[in-house]
């Protein structure tokens, strides 16, 4: 019998080292855990499309058995490789390494899906996941050959489908910075403008910045928020040119970000030491803003604290669900997840022991 899940669910779907975990509430107080059947493998990253049924995917990044992207129509249950996967020809001379991100396209675009891949290219499916291509625009940028990776390889890691606009997108790449295209990705412009590479001679290139992590507010179209190598930055021009809102935030370095899709001036980050890529201090800390950058404030209420306390969270590990007041979850790469479901205020442990966590994204069942 398949799985299902009651309307109005929430679900949190935790992709770790050793397989796809999904956490349920009705409540966002009690949760419940499952193991999916994709157990095992390490998924970078998963969702579930509701414009057609209820599709999950997941970015399936084996250590020794290959790459796929899977799909499950019973809720993990059971899981499905594509028709046509993501694949390089031979003479291309490219050879998947890992798959970074899935993403649904636009709410009027039922079956159309992108992918975000190592090496550095974005593909895409119009048939609800069966088939998948190259974009060519991307493929083959004429600066591709100078792209230098990040510490994780180079990843296409974020994509954003503008819902208001059928031929804009940007896509974020470690260690190149934000891309947009205007005209359904025939082409792609760099959009770094005053975003820093402080590991490069010149800190502001025209591309070469780690980006981690990118969001698009959800009422205001052009902007734009992205976590960074080299601190955190706002864009209110659709990419042409960004702002820095580090300010009181104890770091430059973090990976993750999410917003308050009620309040999109209030945005949450984590921040991190460099060089251990854990909590700055020895309290773990969310910080969030409520005027959009100008300033942060730490919240730590349910958050552990003490001298052995070293968590990190990598780019995928933190989403906010749509409710008001927003749930905000983080899962760590030590195998928690805690969540808050009142902004930020208190938080709470809803899973521990789980393998490192890569990504952690939330959905209410319809």
């Amino acid at each position: 019998m398949s799985k299902t899940y009651a309307k109005g669910t929430v679900l949190v779907l935790v992709g770790t080292k050793r397989g796809l975990f999904l956490l349920s509430s009705r409540d966002r107080e009690r949760w419940d855990i499952e193991a999916t059947a994709l157990q095992g493998r390490r998924i970078f990253y998963a969702i579930l499309d509701q414009r057609a049924g209820h599709r999950m995917f997941a970015a399936d990044n084996g250590d020794f058995f290959g790459t796929f992207v899977r799909y499950s129509d019973d809720f993990g249950q059971t899981w499905q490789t594509p028709e046509q996967g993501i694949e390089f020809s031979e003479e291309s001379g490219e050879k998947l390494e890992n798959i970074w991100t899935i993403e649904a396209g636009r709410q009027n675009e039922p079956g159309t899906f992108y992918a975000g891949i190592d090496p550095a290219s974005l593909w895409v499916s119009v048939d609800n996941g069966e088939h998948w291509h190259a974009n060519a625009g991307l493929l083959n940028h004429p600066t591709r050959k100078t792209w230098q990776p990040g510490a994780g390889g180079l990843c296409l890691h974020t994509v954003i489908a503008d819902p208001t606009n059928s031929q804009r997108m940007w896509v974020g790449i470690s260690a190149v910075g934000c891309m947009r295209t205007d005209d359904g990705g025939e082409s792609w412009v760099f959009a770094n403008k005053n975003t820093r590479a402080g590991f490069q001679p010149d800190i502001y290139p025209e591309y070469g910045q780690c980006l981690h992590r990118m969001l698009q507010h959800p009422t205001n179209p052009d902007i734009l928020y992205q976590q960074n190598h080299c601190g955190i930055y706002k864009s209110l021009n659709a990419g042409d040119d960004w702002i820095d809102i580090q300010h009181n935030l104890p770091s430059e370095f973090g990976f993750p970000i999410a917003l308050d899709a009620h309040h999109p001036d209030t945005v949450f980050v984590i921040v991190e030491n460099g060089e251990g890529r854990n909590n700055v201090g020895d309290q773990f800390t969310v910080y969030r803003t409520e005027n959009g950058g100008e300033q942060w404030q730490p919240l730590t209420e349910g958050l552990p604290a003490g001298r052995g306390v070293r968590l990190g969270v990598l780019r995928h590990g933190m989403c906010a669900d749509t409710f008001d007041p927003c749930g905000v979850y983080v899962g760590t790469n030590t195998g928690q997840v805690f969540a808050t479901h009142d902004r930020g205020d208190t938080w709470q442990l809803i899973a521990d022991f789980l393998p490192a966590v890569y990504s952690v994204k939330t959905f209410v069942v319809e």
